[in-house]
């Protein structure tokens, strides 16, 4: 058994000497051959410093070029058979590794560490927006997502490379988007429940920013591999609000609801007749 394990960092000084020595103490227990290697994505802090100096490969950013990149350009510089990529702010638990490890061992392609514990706590105004997400992965998937966006998993590198830089992000959605793409190709994924515990240092994560790529990597995932499912999501909002246009034009009779109703109506027939129309010509272009 072997194992690259990749590590981005953007100004983590605080977090990735402590991650490296675990990382050190862990794999020198086992018989796993095993090598780091250090992304230091743009850092203006000793974070690459501190990682020469506990012996990893540092490759460097000259900017910050993001989280998904970051990871892409560790897993090119990459020589064994599995990939394991974690976080340098200490939230993920090393020891676990080999463990995850085992599971690759059993033919599985992705290996996830579906994050536990009291330190996983979201902010309020985030949540509603990570179920959001969940629940369409989960449904365009046809299957359960423990966690979709965890930071500590393990790739099969046959399986990871030939997706580097077509259909993966490049920021912080890159976890997840790889998720839905390794199980919309019918590849085996395993969620194995890990502790998570509480960052060193500061997040890097723009709420707004990385939701709104978030939403925009999801879609273009959904659209290219079920395209049916996309629409057929449209379809159901234009139900909805056709629904309740509807409620309320039975109360109030106003023209101006009924138009709104008629208009959500009927775009949702076009959008399932759209899909139905996409489906079909992916299906033609398949057996092409």
């Amino acid at each position: 058994m072997e194992v690259s394990i990749v590590i981005p960092a953007l100004n983590e000084e605080e977090g990735i000497g402590l991650v490296l020595d675990t990382v050190k103490k862990v794999m020198d227990r086992t018989k796993i051959k095993y090598e780091v290697i250090v992304v230091n994505d743009g850092s203006v802090d000793k974070t690459a410093e501190i990682a020469k100096k506990k012996g990893a490969l540092v490759i460097n950013h000259p900017t910050n070029a993001g989280y998904g990149a970051a990871l892409m350009t560790g897993m090119q510089r990459t020589k064994y058979q599995n990939i394991a990529i974690l976080d340098a702010d200490g939230t993920y638990p090393v020891k676990e590794i080999p463990n995850l490890l085992r599971f690759m061992e059993k033919g599985f392609d992705l290996v996830i560490g579906a994050r536990t514990g009291k330190f996983l706590r979201y902010i309020w105004f985030k949540q509603p927006v990570r179920y959001i997400f969940k629940l369409i992965s989960e449904f365009v998937a046809g299957t359960k997502i423990p966690d979709p966006n965890s930071g500590f998993r393990i790739y099969k590198r046959s399986v990871i490379l030939p997706l580097l830089g077509s259909r993966s992000c490049r920021g912080f959605s890159f976890s997840t988007s790889t998720t839905l793409i390794f199980l919309l190709e019918g590849k085996f994924v395993k969620f194995v429940p890990v502790d998570y515990f509480s960052r060193k240092g500061k997040s890097k994560i723009k709420f707004l920013r990385d939701a709104l790529r978030a939403g925009q990597i999801l879609t273009e995932t959904i659209a290219y591999y079920n395209p049916f499912k996309l629409f057929l999501l449209m379809f159901l909002l234009f139900f909805l609000l056709a629904l309740v246009s509807l409620t309320v034009y039975v109360f109030n009779r106003s023209i101006l609801v009924l138009v709104l109703f008629s208009l959500f109506f009927f775009s949702g027939v076009l959008s399932f007749c759209f899909g139905l129309m996409m489906s079909a010509f992916k299906k033609g272009g398949k057996n092409d």
